[in-house]
């Protein structure tokens, strides 16, 4: 996008060429040579504006540098403009780890992932996000500068990450309005924007005070499949709930209670599983549709509430035996 207060577009923009390429423009015409600030930026010929730093040096000496991170407000236009650069995925990956996510597995460089998940310093990075509230329009900057960049399939994943954390976890209560109003509608994909404001729906509390759709076309949306129901597995019927002092702790404090058989149910109706709990259950649907990670997760998710479901349920699918003969992975192990 244009970064001066003008109504051109983002190519528009005017721009001097580096000094290896002045030559070439003096054999042809000498035209005003036009200007394009977020492109030169990308190519690391210029630094940001104002008092800013060329990208390479801010992928490298910033990356995890939070201080000057949240410090500096200018650096976010530049590192996510709304047309693709070969960079953008590593400026994702630094922003997400300012805002303590990671791609789910990316230590293993799988350029395939597009989950997230929870980094370690989750505790200082959320208050940060709390009491500094700008953060909500950088990460709508990211999630809008996603879809234009060609990069759609990372912006679900964030925005259900993010709306986890405010609407189960009860973390990041001053980000709630902005990820009803900014986050899902950021959304290009039509499908996935639908299934970010169910999934919305089924936890905002209170009920009453939802106000981005109307009831009754939420409750028939995505009706279970009744031939997905039986093969769900009965937690109360072969397993035995054993939740941790802490745990437990927890849940005295969300909205639901423990039933006849002692295994809690959230005021969503979904049944919390033990973390200790959740793989044999998650093996046991496998074992009997023989599903991938995402398949697995949408058939549990409704149903059931564990942290961390996705991780389980792609390491579940890597490790089916089965699975693996059906469908050889190519190239080197």
């Amino acid at each position: 996008i244009c970064l001066h207060d003008c109504p051109c577009t983002w190519f528009c923009c005017k721009a001097t060429l580096p000094p290896c390429q002045v030559s070439r423009i003096l054999l042809y015409k000498q035209d005003e040579p036009v200007l394009m600030p977020n492109y030169e930026f990308y190519m690391n010929w210029r630094k940001f504006e104002p008092d800013g730093e060329f990208i390479e040096i801010i992928l490298e000496r910033w990356n995890e540098n939070f201080e000057l991170l949240e410090d500096n407000h200018d650096y976010i236009q530049w590192l996510f403009p709304t047309l693709e650069q070969e960079k953008n995925l590593i400026s994702y990956k630094m922003m997400l780890k300012f805002f303590s996510v990671k791609l789910v597995g990316e230590d293993e460089e799988d350029m395939k992932v597009t989950e997230v998940e929870r980094t370690e310093n989750l505790v200082e990075r959320f208050d940060n996000l709390t009491i500094n509230t700008h953060n909500n329009l950088r990460i709508t900057r990211v999630l809008l500068s996603l879809g234009e960049l060609g990069a759609e399939e990372y912006q679900a994943p964030l925005g259900k990450f993010l709306l986890k954390e405010i609407l189960i976890e009860h973390n990041l209560p001053r980000m709630k309005e902005s990820a009803m109003n900014f986050f899902v509608p950021a959304v290009r994909d039509v499908q996935k924007r639908q299934d970010l404001l169910y999934f919305t729906w089924r936890h905002y509390q209170p009920k009453e005070e939802f106000i981005w759709g109307r009831q009754e076309e939420f409750e028939r949306y995505k009706a279970p499949s009744t031939m997905i129901v039986p093969l769900l597995p009965a937690p109360h019927s072969e397993w035995t709930p054993v939740y941790s002092e802490k745990k437990k702790k927890c849940l005295s404090e969300e909205p639901g209670e423990y039933g006849e058989d002692e295994w809690f149910q959230l005021a969503s109706n979904q049944t919390v599983l033990p973390v200790t709990k959740a793989p044999e259950i998650v093996k046991a649907l496998h074992a009997s549709t023989h599903g991938g990670r995402e398949m697995m997760e949408q058939q549990l998710e409704p149903h059931f509430y564990v942290p961390g479901l996705s991780v389980i349920c792609k390491a579940v699918a890597q490790q089916c035996v089965t699975c693996a003969k059906n469908n050889p992975r190519t190239g080197p192990s």
